[in-house]
């Protein structure tokens, strides 16, 4: 009965992928995402004795070259989908010579010959920056891809040329050139892949042509390349929307108990968290690998992952595939009848990825097992690029399993999408995310800038979903905090740690002890990093309307929720300015970000870096200013100290960002929710701007038949009036019916009136007075319905502008001087102008709405309160208020102290914090 219930899963089950998109005509039904076609039409092949070249876009060009003349038509790991529209282009033979023609490139090729460099060329159209290609060309202006992951390498360059003989675990690192370069072309080699099955299905055999080569010749139309590579190799899957949330992952031994309190401890703290990992804790230790879980820890598995469920969260488990299957497996009896095997001496039944019977066993049987409580898999080390009867390079056991398990619920007839956290197998594997960056190694400032320009290369490839290990070294909590409000940024935000937060490291169960030791939870560090951090996760959890749409951008155009700066402005040269050291990226379409990944200075504890401002106009959102740059120039360098609560990031002017409201006491499952309540905040800048935000069930394949919602928001403004308009068109069984819509308006005074659909609404809205924001909050609204809301002022608000940064560094600067109660006026009748500027902004909160009068005089006086603040602090004596605490680095009590401590001058400290202020 087993064997053949396991059978008819062999068979599969597939269903339909719906309607697919114009670039794919239907193939042999696939357990891709799509049922992709790897045969060209007719029409976009011409073929010139040993040589075939297909057409694939005007500046895409396939071209084999093959003794035998057997051409590949099969799929190939990187390759899925070649029967894409035939594009317009012309060809003919003269003098022995073949050319082609596209609007983009003119190819030329000496028929009758082998490639080489005389005989096969190409070069652009008249304008473009692709200038000219031929074979064999090297490129050294590529723009660099991805590798395996980083484990054991640290800051590892990603010059393929340059890591070919690095191996890591006994395997390669599948280093992939980028498709975009400088030089407007890249290639991409398919020559020794392997081809795939019927429908992408299985190993086949090793490309049958002798020469595959692709040529994307897009000038710098970067993300040009990006989509018709995705055409060709395949769609960015949706993934399911809570995986865009918040992780947590320890390496530690959690047993049922546990894990409830670690759950409760994110409740407790209002703490976001979407996804509960376990690591390899969770299964029985015969073996460092397992499938079973260990009765010891988790007697009721239903109990543990059955209430994990019930608070909305999602889970996943740590799986080492290479140990195989043991007898001490639950399910080894099945496995055994499933596969064949002889078992009568309970021997263990080998990892393969070239046995398709074991491969779906273990999946259905073994898997199937425990798939009521985990949702998907982490899929660790393979122990080798050839383990599992794999050849090695293109074959190997990484990008296989990845493909397995992404793309398991399709073959086994389950809605579900598929999700895995595994390392890169090699191109294709973008297919097949998210990505598994390995164990941090080591703790150190360099490998937290390293990550940033690692996950931006990684665009490159399609791969825009890294998700790293998040930690911190137990004596350096500022690192710690850097790490977080990056990872808030990045494709995935995973806490978790190499089991260095615990054992050996700890020293026989005592205090974690200094860098040797990590920590993932966050509530242990002091409250001046504590507060930031959690203000980095809640910030993370807000922004998932905005993120989730940039992850249905991965899907239709390819391009990863990180991107280069070059992709929108590969003309300036300082769009290529990002290096292993410090990088800035786009975080989808509007959000510039620039993570401070570099320790702040001991005298002042602030952290100087430069960031790049692109063309354009653009709200510094730490700041509250609006930058103002000429549309048509270089954009400007900003070189500026940043306190440990601040993150650079800069949102494009005129933009809205989308986001959802945050309840204190609702934090535990958001990112999986529907958009039940909506934020829509205006970035200053423009007089009129807009953004779309997609809306799915965040769970099932269904966004493949059109089940999904484009909500559009949009304005209009003047200086003394903005109309905001929200609409949805689309459908899916889940959508709200109805829901409120929160719309900020940043550097806005209060209104005079506020209408919503025509009727007046003066209890709708407040003011966020340290925040210089109007908030405007409907009722419920229908959201079959177009709705409007309507605002005039009393004023344009242009005297807000930087504001917001003033009365957040005044703040900082009070609350440094409170600690040793030298605050100028705290307790004598001197001074005191610094509380007096500090007070403002809350008060505008107040006087907003209770005296406008007041809101604007105080407005009006805040430039000349906070000059006279400045002036107070600058005149404070050097050493007044010197304390030895370890602010910067906040060892926790629990802790050694350091030796020597810290001595900080606060005056200094409060002097530095108010410098960087522009008023």
């Amino acid at each position: 009965h087993i064997m053949l219930g396991v059978m008819s899963m062999f068979v599969g089950v597939v269903v339909g992928s719906g309607p697919a998109p114009p670039y794919v005509t239907p193939g042999t039904p696939s357990y891709e995402l799509m049922d992709y076609n790897p045969v060209a039409s007719d029409g976009a092949v011409v073929t010139a004795g040993n040589a075939r070249f297909t057409v694939l876009t005007a500046e895409m060009i396939r071209m084999e070259y093959s003794a035998t003349k057997t051409f590949e038509d099969r799929p190939t790991v990187a390759i899925l989908n070649r029967n894409l529209p035939v594009s317009s282009f012309t060809h003919n033979e003269d003098g022995g010579e073949l050319i082609i023609t596209t609007s983009a490139l003119k190819l030329t090729y000496k028929v009758g010959s082998t490639f080489s460099a005389s005989t096969l060329s190409v070069v652009g159209a008249s304008g473009s920056a692709f200038n000219e290609w031929h074979y064999g060309k090297a490129d050294p202006d590529n723009l660099l891809g991805t590798i395996k992951s980083l484990d054991q390498l640290g800051v590892e360059t990603l010059n393929c040329t340059e890591n070919v003989n690095v191996t890591v675990h006994g395997e390669k690192l599948h280093c992939a050139w980028g498709l975009v370069s400088r030089s407007g072309w890249s290639v991409v080699d398919d020559s020794v892949n392997w081809a795939l099955t019927k429908g992408a299905e299985w190993w086949d055999s090793v490309n049958t042509n002798d020469v595959d080569l692709y040529l994307l010749a897009h000038g710098h139309n970067y993300k040009a390349a990006i989509k018709d590579f995705a055409k060709i190799s395949g769609s960015v899957p949706m993934f399911p929307r809570y995986a865009l949330g918040i992780w947590y992952t320890r390496w530690f031994d959690y047993n049922n108990l546990d894990v409830k309190k670690v759950v409760n401890r994110y409740r407790e703290h209002n703490l976001p968290l979407d996804v509960y990992v376990t690591d390899m804790n969770w299964h029985k230790k015969d073996n460092w690998g397992g499938f079973t879980f260990d009765p010891n820890l988790y007697p009721y598995p239903k109990d543990t992952f059955g209430w994990l469920h019930a608070q909305g969260l999602h889970t996943a488990a740590n799986l080492h595939d290479a140990n195989g299957i043991g007898s001490y497996e639950a399910m080894y009896p099945e496995m055994c009848k499933a596969t064949g095997a002889d078992c009568s001496k309970n021997a263990s039944i080998p990892f393969s990825i070239v046995n398709k019977t074991y491969v779906y066993a273990l999946e259905d049987i073994v898997l199937g097992a425990v798939d009521e409580e985990l949702d998907f898999y982490w899929i660790d080390w393979q122990q080798g690029g050839t383990q599992g009867g794999a050849v090695g390079g293109p074959q190997n056991p990484t990008v296989w399993t990845n493909k397995i398990r992404v793309t398991d619920p399709k073959r086994q007839g389950k809605p579900d999408r598929g999700l895995v956290l595994a390392r890169w197998g090699g191109m294709g594997t973008h297919r097949y995310q998210v990505g598994f960056s390995g164990d941090v190694n080591p703790m150190s400032w360099d490998t937290l800038a390293y990550q940033p320009y690692f996950s931006l290369t990684a665009a490159n490839v399609l791969y825009g979903y890294w998700s790293h290990d998040i930690e911190g070294p137990a004596d350096d909590h500022e690192m710690y905090t850097r790490w977080v409000q990056w990872a808030a940024f990045s494709g995935v935000l995973r806490s978790h740690d190499r089991g260095m937060s615990g054992g050996g490291c700890a020293k026989g169960g005592g205090p974690l002890n200094g860098s040797t030791c990590s920590n993932v939870r966050v509530w242990e560090a002091p409250d001046q990093f504590y507060e930031p951090m959690r203000a980095a996760m809640l910030l993370r959890a807000t922004l998932i309307p905005y993120i989730y749409t940039s992850a249905r951008a991965s899907h239709t155009d390819g391009l990863g929720l990180i991107r280069p700066m070059y992709y929108e402005f590969p003309e300036l040269d300082a769009a290529y300015n990002s290096t292993p050291t410090a990088a800035q990226y786009f975080f989808g379409e509007d959000i510039v970000v620039a993570p401070v990944t570099v320790p702040s200075n001991p005298a002042s504890s602030l952290a100087a870096t430069n960031v790049w401002v692109p063309p354009g106009n653009w709200y510094d959102v730490t700041f509250g200013q609006l930058i103002e740059n000429s549309p048509t120039g270089t954009g400007s360098w900003i070189a500026r100290d940043w306190d440990v609560e601040e993150i650079p990031w800069f949102v494009r002017g005129g933009a809205i960002i989308s986001g959802i409201p945050i309840v204190l006491g609702d934090t535990i499952g958001l990112a999986a929710r529907q958009f039940s309540a909506m934020v829509f905040t205006v970035i200053p800048g423009a007089t009129s701007g807009s953004c779309n935000v997609y809306e799915d069930d965040g769970a099932t394949r269904e966004y493949l038949t059109g089940e999904f919602v484009t909500t559009n928001a949009s304005y209009v403004s003047t200086e003394t009036a903005l109309t905001f308009t929200v609409a949805s068109t689309g459908s899916y069984t889940k959508f709200p019916t109805s829901r409120p819509y929160t719309i900020r308006l940043a550097n806005r005074p209060p209104p005079t009136e506020v209408q919503v659909d025509g009727t007046a609404c003066n209890g709708c809205w407040s003011y966020d007075g340290p925040e210089l924001t109007l908030v405007v909050t409907t009722e419920s609204l229908n959201t079959a319905a177009s709705h409007t809301v309507e605002v005039t002022f009393a004023g344009s608000g242009s005297n807000l502008s930087g504001l917001k940064g003033a009365f957040a560094r005044a703040n900082l600067a009070k609350q440094n001087l409170d600690m040793t109660r030298s605050t100028p006026g705290s307790h004598n009748t001197k001074g005191g102008k610094l509380s007096i500027f500090t007070s403002i902004g809350d008060g505008l909160s107040y006087s907003a709405v209770s005296s406008p009068s007041d809101y604007s005089a105080a407005v009006a006086g805040a430039p000349a309160a906070f000059r006279a603040a400045v002036q107070e602090i600058n005149g404070m004596k050097q050493g007044v208020g010197v304390d030895t605490e370890m602010v910067r680095q906040g060892v926790r009590s629990a802790s050694p102290p350091p030796a020597p401590p810290l001595a900080l001058d606060r005056t200094t400290r409060a002097q530095s914090l108010l410098a960087s202020v522009v008023l």
